[in-house]
C-alpha cells in the first residue's frame, strides 16, 4: 500500500496560472522563432526552410514542445508542493500470551455470618443459615491452601469469632457448629449487623499493610434493628472503616420473600465498599454468584495461547529530488529539440 502526501498542497492551486503563462509564452516564442529565421539563413536557404516548415516534422515538434513545457510546469508545481511517498510494510510475529494470571489475589477472607433468629426462616431451603453454611463450606474446601480464612458469627453480639488461620478443617468445623439465636424472628430478635462488620474489619487490621489483599464476605438477610448509636449508623461506621483499610465487603443476600430482611441495606454495604452484591431466587444461582467472587481467591489453571501479532511499519520517501531530475531531463530534451529545429534554446 502506498500513499502520496503533500507538505504544501495549497501550492497546487498555482498550476492553472502556470499553465496559462506557458501557453502564452509558447505562442509568442513560436512567433519570435519565425522572425529569427530572417537573420539565421540567407534568402535561398530561408526559402527552402519556409517550404520545409510546413512539413510533418516541424509541425509535430511544435506539439511535442508544447507538451514538454506543460509537463515541466506540472512537475515544478508538484515539486513545490513538497510531495512524499508513504509506503507501508506489514510484519507478523507469533508470541505466547498468558491467558490467566489469577493467583490468590486475596490472602485473607473473613466470613461474616448472620446467626440471628431470622436466619432460621425457611423461605430458603432448608433454612437461611443452613443454606449459607453449605455454600461457605464448599467455598472454603475449594479455595487455595494459600488463602487464610476467619469467621465472625454475629447477632446482637458476637456469637463466635475465629481469627485468621490456614487450617481449613478448623474453619469448616466452626461454620458447621454455628446455630441461630433463640427467639421469635423480628419480635424477639436483635441484630447488630454493623458490630459484626466492625469486628470483621478488626480481625483484618494486622494484615492491612500486607501486599496481599483482604476481603469480607457478609452472609445475611440484611435485617438490622440494633446498634450504637443506631442500626444504620453502626453499619455506616463499619463501611467507612472498611473503605479506609481498602477492604471490600461482598454481600451475600439470603432471603426469598423479603420477610425479616433488608435487601437495600445489603446492596448499600456492597456498593459503599466496592464489593459485589449477590442475590438470587435459587440456591444454584447463589452458588454460581459466589463462585464469581471466589475466582479471585481460588487458584486458576494457567496456560499460554499463541497469538499472531501484526505490525504495520510506515516508510517515507521524499519525491522532490527524483522529480527534479525528471524535470531536468525534460528541459534538456526541450532545449535540444528547439536547437535542432530553430537554432534557439526556447
Amino acid at each position: 500500500m502506498a500513499l502520496i502526501e503533500l507538505g504544501s498542497p495549497e501550492l497546487l492551486l498555482l498550476a492553472p496560472l502556470f499553465v496559462t503563462l506557458t501557453l502564452i509564452g509558447h505562442y509568442f516564442a513560436h512567433r519570435i522563432k519565425r522572425s529569427l529565421e530572417v537573420f539565421h539563413y540567407p534568402p535561398i536557404q530561408r526559402l527552402g526552410r519556409i517550404v520545409a516548415k510546413k512539413g510533418l516534422r516541424r509541425s509535430r515538434w511544435r506539439g511535442i514542445s508544447l507538451a514538454l513545457k506543460l509537463v515541466i510546469i506540472i512537475l515544478v508545481t508538484f515539486i513545490l508542493a513538497n510531495p512524499t511517498l508513504m509506503t507501508f510494510s506489514e510484519t507478523s510475529e507469533t508470541v505466547e500470551v498468558p491467558m490467566v494470571m489469577q493467583k490468590d489475589l486475596a490472602g485473607q477472607i473473613i466470613l461474616a455470618i448472620d446467626v440471628s433468629a431470622s436466619m432460621g426462616l425457611r423461605d430458603v431451603n432448608p433454612t437461611r443459615l443452613e443454606a449459607a453454611q453449605n455454600m461457605l463450606i464448599e467455598f472454603v474446601n475449594n479455595a487455595s491452601s494459600g488463602v487464610r480464612f476467619g469467621v465472625v458469627a454475629f447477632e446482637s453480639r458476637i456469637a463466635k469469632a475465629l481469627s485468621i488461620t490456614q487450617d481449613k478443617d478448623k474453619v469448616v468445623s466452626t461454620i458447621q457448629n454455628l446455630t441461630r439465636a433463640e427467639g421469635l424472628p423480628c419480635l424477639e430478635e436483635f441484630t447488630d449487623l454493623g458490630y459484626g462488620l466492625q469486628t470483621s474489619v478488626d480481625l483484618l487490621a494486622p494484615y492491612s499493610s500486607s501486599n496481599r489483599s483482604s476481603a469480607i464476605i457478609l452472609v445475611s438477610d440484611g435485617f438490622a434493628n440494633y446498634g450504637f448509636p443506631n442500626p444504620i449508623e453502626s453499619v455506616t461506621q463499619a463501611t467507612t472503616r472498611a473503605n479506609s483499610t481498602g477492604v471490600p465487603i461482598h454481600a451475600l443476600y439470603l432471603a426469598k420473600f423479603g420477610q425479616d430482611s433488608n435487601e437495600g441495606l445489603m446492596r448499600l454495604i456492597a456498593q459503599a465498599t466496592n464489593g459485589q452484591f449477590m442475590d438470587s431466587s435459587s440456591m444454584e444461582e447463589l452458588k454460581n454468584v459466589l463462585t464469581l467472587v471466589g475466582k479471585y481467591y481460588v487458584p486458576t489453571h494457567e496456560w499460554s495461547s499463541k497469538m499472531e501479532v501484526k505490525t504495520t511499519i510506515p516508510s517515507r520517501t521524499e519525491l522532490g529530488f527524483p522529480l527534479m531530475f525528471v524535470a531536468s531531463a525534460f528541459i534538456i530534451a526541450l532545449w535540444i529539440g528547439n536547437y535542432r529545429h530553430y537554432k534557439t534554446s526556447f
